[in-house]
């Protein structure tokens, strides 16, 4: 080899490429020597000199890819010098997708595609997942258990004491009420379950209006069976109506002893079909419809009652308590009121119109009621009034005072005055003659045994003795005067 070769330095001075190419081409030779190129001259003309070639100028290094990164050499380009680099342009510099969109029409291969940001993949460790499904569904069981054993404890009444109590179901009131006033009362904790199981159940339509006396320790099933009102745990209030008391008076003492209001038992007798024989041709209307007909006597009722119910109860024992045997006794006085109207010269037709009906008896048994001292008077004053039933003619008013304070209203203060006496009323027996409309109170059974077995008398009067309580009889009205003379003389 020829110690022609160039250090670096000395090759990187004014040569070109061309030049440095043709260099190393000379010294891979066979000892041909390549003239370097003459300078040029002072003048700036160059001498041309020809260059000797040799076979050896056809040689082509083979360099491999060592030049691939320059791309394809253009002699055209001059070399820039590598100084230091100052960026003087003030412009703007064009977008990235310019270039991208020159490459597209001047080429046919894709244009570059952005690279995709790398991302980082977060793996949570399969320990923790198991963990947190665990807490999960050990949370979901905890609160699934929890709301069950609560409903349980609240329809089972687990826990619950053996108090009692009492609770009122009002008539009309709805399913969501009474759920509201059971909680209310301590009896259950959720009402919104009792509903659902009354409605599963099908038993909320059990539940009647009342009074009931219910335990804390009932569940639900027990809490619906205690509020029926043929259940066993029904607040029962026992009521004695003692003999002669109105229809009204009877109404206020129910309602007073919490069974039923006045105003239900009124719209009930007034309205309401009771099939009883004794009832039949009473027109309905009337709040004393049932007047006369409700027995005296001692009841167990229910607290808030039904008033249909309440009032059968006496209903009932009035047709218990007029048996067949006081049916038979209605017919003999019928028979001895017909033989007297007819020995007093009235036809067939007007001793048929004033035979006595049960209601016509029972309205004589309750003047009787009112106008006695005592049982032991009764039959004389039954008498008084037969007696004149059997003279119309004679003695067409009855004058019984009871039956028109009854017209008044039931009470009288001070005594009756003349002015009573005209009051316009078929309950007015001074002016109005015969029987009353009606009975003017409920009879017991001694005044109705007084009005079936009149005393045999001749006595067609009667006023109350002062001086002894009791009531002095007169056959004739003369008699009658000279007793009410002596009375205000004494």
């Amino acid at each position: 080899m020829s110690d022609q070769f160039h250090t670096p330095e000395e090759l990187s001075g004014d040569l070109s490429l061309d030049e440095l190419l043709r260099d190393a081409k000379a010294q891979l030779g066979d000892d041909e020597p390549v003239e370097p190129a003459e300078p040029a001259d002072a003048g700036g003309a160059a001498s041309a000199q020809p260059v000797s070639h040799s076979p050896a100028d056809d040689f082509t290094p083979d360099f491999g890819d060592a030049f691939d990164d320059y791309g394809e050499y253009n002699d055209a380009q001059e070399p820039l010098p590598m100084g230091d680099y100052e960026d003087d342009y003030d412009g703007d510099y064009p977008e990235d997708d310019a270039g991208a969109d020159d490459y597209e029409e001047g080429a046919d291969a894709p244009p570059p595609q952005k690279p995709k940001r790398r991302t980082t993949k977060r793996v949570v460790p399969l320990f923790v997942k198991i963990l947190l499904y665990v807490v999960i569904v050990g949370l979901i069981a905890v609160g699934f258990g929890y709301g069950a054993w609560e409903c349980a404890q609240d329809v089972l009444a687990f826990g619950r004491s053996d108090d009692t109590s009492q609770v009122t179901v009002r008539k009309g009131e709805t399913l969501d009420e009474i759920a509201d006033m059971l909680k209310d009362e301590g009896f259950i904790k959720y009402p919104w379950l009792f509903k659902f199981y009354c409605k599963f159940t099908h038993s909320g339509d059990e539940i009647e209006a009342g009074t009931y006396t219910l335990s804390y320790n009932y569940d639900y099933h027990a809490l619906i069976k205690g509020m029926v009102a043929t259940g066993p745990n029904r607040t029962e209030v026992r009521v004695t109506i003692p003999e002669g008391l109105t229809a009204a008076q009877i109404f206020s003492l129910l309602e007073q002893k919490n069974v039923c209001t006045v105003d239900e038992l009124e719209e009930c007798a007034a309205n309401t079909e009771f099939d009883y024989w004794f009832l039949e041709g009473i027109p309905y209307g009337e709040p004393n419809r049932l007047e006369g007909f409700l027995f005296p006597d001692t009841y167990d009722f229910y607290e808030h009652d039904d008033p249909e119910r309440a009032l059968n109860k006496l209903l009932v024992n009035f047709n218990r308590k007029f048996s067949d045997e006081a049916q038979a006794q209605l017919e003999e006085l019928n028979a001895r009121l017909s033989e007297r109207l007819h020995a007093n010269g009235y036809d067939d037709a007007f001793v048929s119109e004033h035979l006595l009906s049960v209601s016509d008896l029972v309205c004589i048994a309750s003047m009787i009621e009112k106008e006695t001292a005592g049982a032991t008077e009764s039959a004389n004053i039954s008498s008084v009034i037969f007696n004149r039933l059997c003279r119309p003619g004679d003695y067409p008013y009855l004058n019984i005072d009871a039956a028109l304070v009854y017209a008044l209203g039931g009470s009288v203060e001070g005594g009756l005055t003349d002015a009573d006496k005209q009051v316009d009323s078929p309950y007015n027996t001074y002016t109005h003659a015969g029987l009353p409309a009606g009975p003017i109170s409920n009879p017991g059974l001694s005044s109705i045994a007084a009005a079936l077995n009149p005393a045999e008398t001749d006595y067609y009067f009667y006023a109350l003795d002062n001086s002894t309580g009791y009531h002095h009889f007169s056959r004739t009205y003369e008699e009658h005067n000279q007793f009410l003379g002596e009375q205000n003389n004494g």
